[in-house]
């Protein structure tokens, strides 16, 4: 069942140096219960996407439906109602700094006008979710980055939101933290049910913890579906380029030709290189790999090796790939 809607939606920004197109004919169906992601490099319009989503931004044309309600069409008090609904988690983390941990939290209740010890009782609760029970006295310079985007999450959770926007909320942090986090994000989706909309221009976050992405490019969806079968075969160049990182690859290549391997769940234990070495009776070189562990236990990787050059053992390859049923494609020099 569909949570947001977004149909032929538009933005343009008037400026004095003329109109700037930041979205063009967005059509998106988010379902309840998914971690969507929406993956672009910078200035795609991925951020003046989300913030369309709950309307921080008011579309130029076309319509968001949140649970069925079209925000465009809401007067003022029904959309501050709605937004409650709709959290956000930023890149900057956003905490007042002459506030508390716990007072943070409180924050959006007290705007609901809940009582203040009610309103403890549920920060409390919430800090213990991100496992910060034992800091809610902590002023945020006293937080770590990882601390200070755990208290973000709690503040989000607070009113008991239906979908959380995360608009590249683990870009300033560490790997480690980085890892931490999207953990923390995907036990909430499970457990609390709320829909996550991750924001974000590395592919490697899409990959740990969304089960759909789209990708943005020049403002427009180039791609959208299900995160393993655009990663297994990308069919836009931006997708492709998020997934592969091909400038790297090519400075390393001497012949400047390559077979990507793709493979999932089936294969991740299979000695593919090493039964490739002895099916050619040839050296491969490999250039690149990396496995993936999807949404839902589901495994997906990838390894490049070097084209030979020798037409008859390149062939080799291909009938070894082709045989074991595994997804592969090539590029040429």
């Amino acid at each position: 069942m569909s949570i947001i809607k977004i149909e032929n939606l538009y933005k343009t920004f008037n400026t004095k140096n003329g109109d700037v197109n930041a979205l063009k004919d967005i059509n998106l169906d988010i379902e309840q219960g998914d971690i969507f992601g929406i993956i672009g490099l910078s200035g795609a319009g991925k951020s003046t996407l989300v913030r369309c989503m709950n309307f921080l931004e008011v579309p130029t044309s076309g319509n968001v439906i949140f649970e069925n309600m079209n925000l465009g069409k809401l007067s003022k008090k029904e959309l501050l109602k709605a937004r409650q609904s709709m959290s956000m988690i930023f890149q900057g983390f956003n905490l007042m700094e002459q506030r508390n941990a716990l007072k943070n939290v409180c924050y959006p209740l007290e705007i609901a006008g809940v009582k203040k010890a009610e309103a403890e009782k549920r920060a409390r609760e919430l800090l213990k979710i991100v496992g910060l029970e034992d800091r809610e006295k902590s002023y945020p310079a006293q937080l770590s980055g990882g601390q200070k985007q755990r208290v973000a999450i709690a503040r989000a959770l607070a009113t008991n939101p239906k979908v959380i926007l995360c608009d590249e909320a683990t870009s300033a942090l560490d790997p480690t933290t980085t890892q931490s986090i999207l953990e923390l994000l995907k036990e909430i989706n499970q457990k609390l049910q709320v829909t996550i909309i991750i924001i974000t221009h590395e592919m490697s976050v899409i990959e740990k913890i969304c089960n759909k992405v789209a990708v943005i490019d020049k403002s427009q969806i180039v791609e959208c579906g299900f995160v393993k079968d655009i990663f297994i075969n990308p069919k836009s160049e931006m997708a492709r380029k998020l997934i592969l990182p091909k400038d790297s690859i090519m400075r390393t290549l001497k012949t400047g030709s390559y077979f990507r391997i793709i493979f999932d769940s089936n294969f991740t234990h299979k000695p593919i290189l090493s039964e490739l070495i002895l099916e050619c009776n040839y050296p491969i070189n490999l250039i690149y790999a990396d496995s993936i562990e999807m949404l839902k236990d589901n495994a997906v990787g990838e390894m490049v090796i070097e084209k030979t050059g020798k037409k008859d053992i390149d062939e080799k390859i291909r009938q070894y790939l082709n045989s074991n049923n595994i997804s592969f494609e090539e590029a040429d020099k």
